[in-house]
């Protein structure tokens, strides 16, 4: 039995800074899904071999956000890493209204709340990078 060409999703291979940066789009849309449709992960080896065979778009979205949330929670397990996932948490994981609310929420001042974004997403995105050519 031959399968239709549609069926079988083509691998996206993206260079280390497009990754990096729809790694960064995706945490952008985690809480709207629907948002996720055109991301470039979707067809990365990454979320493509986390899926069965047919896994359809939904399959592929549910599949980066399990993905995303993995490499969120990993941060969550290094006591020095802990600051990173709650700033990842509060910002795109389970939001505060703003983050000027999500650093007060915290106990950190504004600007440590910002360079401790930042460093958790670009850890979030360099662990899924290593899976993506491990």
């Amino acid at each position: 039995a031959s399968r239709a060409p549609e069926s079988e999703p083509s691998v996206f291979v993206l260079s280390r800074e497009d990754f990096h940066a729809a790694v960064r789009d995706a945490l952008r849309s985690y809480r709207r899904p629907g948002q996720l449709r055109e991301n470039p992960l979707l067809r990365s080896r990454l979320v493509v071999d986390a899926c069965r065979h047919d896994a359809d778009v939904a399959d592929r979205i549910e599949a980066l956000c399990t993905l995303l949330g993995d490499a969120a929670a990993a941060l969550d397990a290094t006591p020095r890493d802990r600051k990173l996932f709650k700033a990842v948490e509060k910002t795109y994981l389970k939001p505060a209204p703003s983050q000027e609310l999500a650093a007060e929420q915290l106990g950190v001042p504004y600007s440590s709340f910002r360079r401790h974004l930042a460093a958790g997403v670009e850890a979030i995105a360099e662990a899924l990078w290593q899976k993506e050519i491990g």
